[in-house]
């Protein structure tokens, strides 16, 4: 069972990278030089194939991030070599969206999110969430 205070129930951490296969997987990598919120909407609209009503803000990220319907893979993966480098609110902001769409999508046929950080990162997210 999932829970919202948890952060190994909705993240994995990996030490070193995690290998997937790619031809089952909707697999990205996020820049880890990501150093603004703009930089880091765009990455992901990129990444993730986002549709071309994507507002490159937090509501826009999380409402895409919850559907998915252009993606035909089950599993989708978000991997971070390294947290993207902007202000803690900010960053606070985006790990909340992750680890609410990871929630929304648990126990689902349709898609599964996995979202992925390196083990270093570990504490710096326990104390943001």
């Amino acid at each position: 069972m999932m829970t919202d205070n948890d952060v190994e129930s909705f993240f994995k951490f990996k030490s070193p990278s995690v290998s997937y296969d790619t031809g089952e997987v909707f697999f990205v990598r996020l820049d880890p030089l990501i150093s603004s919120a703009d930089e880091l909407l765009k990455s992901m609209y990129y990444l993730l194939w986002f549709p071309g009503y994507f507002g490159f803000n937090w509501n826009s990220l999380y409402d895409c991030l919850r559907d998915f319907e252009w993606i035909s893979y089950t599993k989708i993966v978000i991997e971070h070599d390294s947290l993207p480098n902007i202000p803690d609110f900010e960053l606070k902001i985006y790990l909340e969206i992750l680890r609410d769409a990871v929630i929304d999508w648990y126990g689902d046929e349709l898609h599964q999110l996995e979202v992925v950080f390196d083990e270093k990162d570990r504490v710096r997210i326990h104390k943001l969430l």
